[in-house]
């Protein structure tokens, strides 16, 4: 079988699919966008899709999109399709039982959304492509991967065990044994990919912008850990989780607009309701704000 092929990743808004989507996958994300947008990967060999029973077709959330509906973007690459699919396994539906396993481990919403198992597919192209170098509609994203999340879900253990485990190639194994030191600035790496993006290729704004922005973006982490944190430990339900992460992204832009400006903070969160307000938590359930 040949493993060098293309991966056609899509990307929707979701309005015009949302009536595919259950009402429970509502969450902190599709709040604070504008219009919540899903992204979500195809193997070029396997188009047309066969939409009853798709093959080479990686479901990330809800049901299934076809890449030629109308509103559907899409990017082309090449891939080690191998390693894309030892990563994440295709065609593995929401309700199945193992798709911890296969597909990717914790909660939608809380561990991962949507534009993280998209990253781990896309690890699988030249270079190990992200969101963040594709020039494709990704609203929230920037959100994403400041927080908890990050770039491929906030589980990066789990993350950094499944690329060991999967059948590389020779180059793909010497390419990860000289990113190995880098494992840990994956986030840093891409928020510099979205400030570049928000000052047009300039890198030297881009750099201050990130240096300008640091202490709140690292307060905004530390708020949706805590967030994460108290649902995984059973602290608080989900509405309540769901209210933390939405208040965690109000003080984001909130203070992000006082240092840079509102127009700058919306190139910077695209697609984001920035002018969105946090609403009142039980004492109890506020966070205990540590300083970075």
């Amino acid at each position: 079988m040949d493993t060098s092929n293309g991966l056609v990743l899509c990307s929707v808004m979701l309005k015009p699919v949302r009536q595919n989507i259950l009402d429970s996958l509502i969450t902190w994300l599709d709040i604070i966008s504008i219009v919540p947008n899903h992204t979500f990967v195809v193997e070029e060999a396997c188009v047309p899709l066969n939409k009853s029973n798709p093959s080479g077709y990686w479901y990330c959330a809800g049901d299934f999109c076809d890449i030629d509906e109308p509103g559907v973007h899409q990017y082309l690459d090449d891939a080690d399709i191998k390693l894309a699919r030892c990563l994440v396994t295709p065609s593995i539906k929401d309700d199945h039982e193992l798709r911890p396993v296969l597909v990717i481990g914790g909660e939608y919403s809380v561990n991962y959304v949507c534009h993280n198992i998209t990253n781990r597919i896309l690890y699988a192209t030249d270079g190990h492509k992200t969101l963040g170098d594709v020039d494709i509609p990704k609203n929230g994203y920037s959100v994403v991967i400041k927080s908890a999340l990050g770039v491929y879900g906030q589980n990066k253990l789990e993350w950094k065990r499944r690329k060991e485990n999967c059948s590389l190639s020779d180059d793909s194994v010497r390419t990860r044994k000289a990113k190995v030191d880098m494992w840990f600035n994956d986030q840093d790496l891409e928020i510099e990919k979205v400030h570049l993006s928000a000052c047009r290729g300039d890198e030297e704004m881009a750099s201050r912008l990130t240096d300008e922005l640091a202490s709140v973006d690292g307060e905004f982490l530390v708020r949706t850990k805590y967030a994460v944190e108290s649902y995984e430990e059973e602290k608080v339900e989900f509405k309540t989780y769901t209210q933390l992460m939405v208040n965690a992204c109000s003080f984001l832009f909130s203070e992000t607009i006082k240092i840079v400006g509102r127009q700058k903070a919306q190139k910077i969160y695209s697609g984001c309701n920035i002018d969105i307000e946090s609403s009142e938590i039980k004492q109890k359930d506020k966070p205990c704000i540590m300083a970075i």
